[in-house]
């Protein structure tokens, strides 16, 4: 039985490689633990040259299609709808993920595209833009 995650660094975060059937589970687990966070998107291919797509854009979350062959992922940016962005990338090849390291850099997410395009996802740490405490909320009483 093949690993779903493969070792590709020997930096002290070892990026990880996810295998095509465990793109849909990690990146909404991805998703959960990282949503909120402030993210700059790069990409950069031989149609494109090297862009930023957004930056310092809270992060809403990013997600696989593989149905069908499809071999998309979406990564969406903002809380409300004036805010709100969507990043698609298809006919997707491979993709890492490079887990925060606490207190020096957040997680990131390389996804490739089959024509060589990549799209780097950059995200804050989480303590960067955390959100701050909510009130307490009184109760009404009827």
């Amino acid at each position: 039985m093949a690993k779903s995650t493969t070792v590709v660094s020997q930096r002290p975060t070892p990026d990880i490689t996810l295998n095509r059937d465990r793109w849909i589970p990690f990146l909404a687990e991805f998703t959960r633990e990282n949503r909120g966070a402030h993210a700059r998107v790069d990409v950069l291919g031989p149609n494109v040259g090297y862009q930023v797509e957004t930056e310092d854009r809270p992060f809403d979350g990013i997600a696989a299609d593989i149905k069908d062959g499809e071999d998309a992922v979406w990564i969406t940016f903002g809380s409300t709808l004036d805010d709100h962005l969507t990043h698609g990338i298809q006919n997707v090849a491979a993709i890492w993920v490079r887990p925060a390291v606490p207190g020096r850099a957040g997680a990131a997410v390389l996804v490739e595209a089959k024509d060589g395009t990549k799209t780097l996802l950059e995200l804050s740490l989480p303590e960067e833009y955390a959100l701050p405490p909510g009130e307490p909320q009184k109760r009404r009483r009827s």
